[in-house]
């Protein structure tokens, strides 16, 4: 049996074999560490889907891949550290569209423009939003929920992953309708809200149908309602706001690479070509669909109308800023 000054002498040895080899890859090959900025703590949905790319896209474009979690402000601070990045095809933010559209909308401060600072460069997949409560609650519909709050307005209460779109309007949505004033509880993510949610520290939660998915499937919570205009196919017995009477929650989600803008054109088709050839993978498909999350690849030009259509619905003057 190895000693234990022996055994720690090995693998400092192994590890720094490790490093100078790597080190010596590196260099041979003469590419800088691409970075996949992810704008939220770790161990949510986007988190784990750049993870699940990183090595991948790695192995794609003959590059050494990290992510880095940069959270803060509804995903604002990772956004911005990518707007000020060169646009040399090393740097790229994977966030869902909230950070990048929403976010600068509703804070004047946030310094950036979705559509003057960014390069869309491949969409990669579509989600709904959940709307749930802990197992323990009383409430087994969005009604009975409603009716609760009336009698009990210490539990009007519900978190959010973050500021403004989606959730927001769906807190909105439920005051209008039920005449009932819910107080948005803030979190730095999806991922924040489960404990807290699970544990009953507060009473309802949004959450991207990833989380939301995959406690309802454990028996950790409750979803009594999802966003969108069709029921989300992961959970087919839970209606739409739409279904409930509760208009104006009708809107998804999606998740994309964006760059800093002014990426040449030959670096974007080179991204995007290598994120086709991953989520192409079997493998890939499967881990996305177990995630659970909505695969939907798009070239550049798909991209493109995909955030043209969110800034489009998000800027709209008739729409109350969320």
């Amino acid at each position: 049996m190895l000693s234990r000054r022996h055994w720690l002498t090995t693998v400092m040895a192994a590890g720094l074999a490790t490093l100078l080899f790597t080190g010596a890859a590196h260099a041979q090959d003469g590419k800088p560490t691409l970075r996949i900025v992810v704008p939220y703590a770790a161990g949510g949905a986007t988190d784990a889907l750049a993870r699940l790319l990183a090595p991948r896209l790695s192995k794609e474009l003959a590059q050494h891949v990290v992510v880095e979690n940069r959270a803060g402000a509804s995903g604002q601070i990772g956004t911005a550290a990518v707007k000020a990045a060169p646009p040399d095809g090393n740097t790229f933010l994977l966030s869902i569209d909230h950070a990048v559209v929403v976010v600068p909308l509703i804070t004047p401060t946030a310094g950036y423009d979705a559509m003057k600072d960014f390069t869309p460069v491949g969409q990669v997949a579509r989600f709904q939003w959940t709307f749930a409560v802990p197992v323990t609650s009383p409430a087994k519909t969005l009604t009975e929920f409603v009716d609760h709050t009336r009698k009990h307005p210490a539990d009007a209460n519900y978190g959010v992953p973050l500021h403004g779109g989606v959730p927001d309007i769906i807190g909105t949505a439920i005051d209008r309708k039920a005449g009932v004033l819910l107080q948005p509880v803030p979190f730095s993510g999806s991922a924040a809200v489960m404990p807290q949610l699970i544990s009953g520290q507060i009473a309802a939660g949004v959450t991207g149908e990833a989380e939301g998915v995959a406690m309802a499937r454990g028996g950790k919570l409750r979803i009594l309602a999802v966003s969108g205009t069709s029921r989300s196919a992961l959970l087919p017995d839970v209606p739409t706001f739409e279904e409930l009477g509760f208009p104006g929650v009708n809107v998804n989600s999606f998740t994309a690479f964006f760059a800093p803008k002014g990426l040449p054109q030959p670096l974007a088709e080179r991204f995007n070509a290598a994120l086709h050839k991953v989520l192409a993978d079997d493998s890939v498909k499967a881990k996305i669909a177990d995630m659970p999350m909505h695969l939907a690849p798009t070239d550049l030009e798909g991209a493109k109308r995909e955030l043209t259509a969110s800034y489009a619905f998000w800027n709209d003057p008739k729409r109350s800023k969320p």
